[in-house]
C-alpha cells in the first residue's frame, strides 16, 4: 500500500538551498505549514554534503588551516 502525503509546501532537493528553504518556510508559517523535502538521493548524499569544496573554506589560518589542506581535503574526499 502506498502512503499518500498532502503537504502544504513541497521542496525539491535536500542540499543546502533546499534545507534552507524548508527552514524559512517553517519560520514564516510559524511552524504551522506541513513541509515535505523530496530528494532522489539519501539526504546525507546531497551534492552540498558530498561536494567537499562546496561548503568548506579556509577560516582559521592562524590555527593551521591552509589552502593546501583545503585542496587536499577536497581532492581526497571527492566523489
Amino acid at each position: 500500500m502506498v502512503e499518500r502525503l498532502n503537504p502544504d509546501i513541497i521542496i525539491v532537493g535536500s542540499g543546502i538551498a533546499g534545507l534552507r528553504a524548508a527552514i524559512e518556510a517553517a519560520r514564516t508559517s510559524s511552524g504551522k505549514a506541513d513541509i515535505a523535502v523530496v530528494t532522489k538521493v539519501q539526504a546525507t548524499r546531497s551534492h552540498s554534503v558530498a561536494a567537499e569544496g562546496g561548503t568548506a573554506a579556509v577560516l582559521y589560518p592562524e590555527l593551521g588551516d591552509s589552502f593546501e589542506s583545503h585542496i587536499f581535503d577536497t581532492v581526497k574526499g571527492s566523489d
